[in-house]
């Protein structure tokens, strides 16, 4: 069964998560720290900020650094799962959210 890592942002009282790494099923072995890093680039890629706490870097989602978070309403926003306004954008990263697509 196919796994992933989530990263989740170390602001107090923020919800914002992003599936970073899906590692595949049980046969693609990986060590944690490769899922780690894997993790943290796909992040940054996004837009989360690193930053160093004790010894092991921390992830903060890109709302709470720009003054946008904590994210506190969940939604359908890929990048942090932030509440999307009418206009189909995140309230909280920003990230033009694609509409839905309704299921035949």
């Amino acid at each position: 069964m196919p796994t992933g890592v989530a990263v989740v942002c170390d602001t107090d009282d923020c919800f914002a998560v992003y599936l970073a790494v899906e590692t595949g099923d049980d046969e693609d072995a990986r060590s944690a720290s490769e899922v780690s890093h894997l993790a943290r680039d796909a992040a940054q890629g996004e837009g989360w900020v690193v930053s160093f706490g004790f010894r092991q870097p921390v992830m903060t989602c890109p709302g709470c650094p720009d003054g946008r978070g904590p994210v506190r309403d969940r939604g359908d926003c890929r990048r942090c799962m932030g509440r999307v306004d009418s206009d189909s954008q995140c309230v909280y990263c920003l990230r033009q959210v694609e509409p839905s697509q309704p299921e035949a």
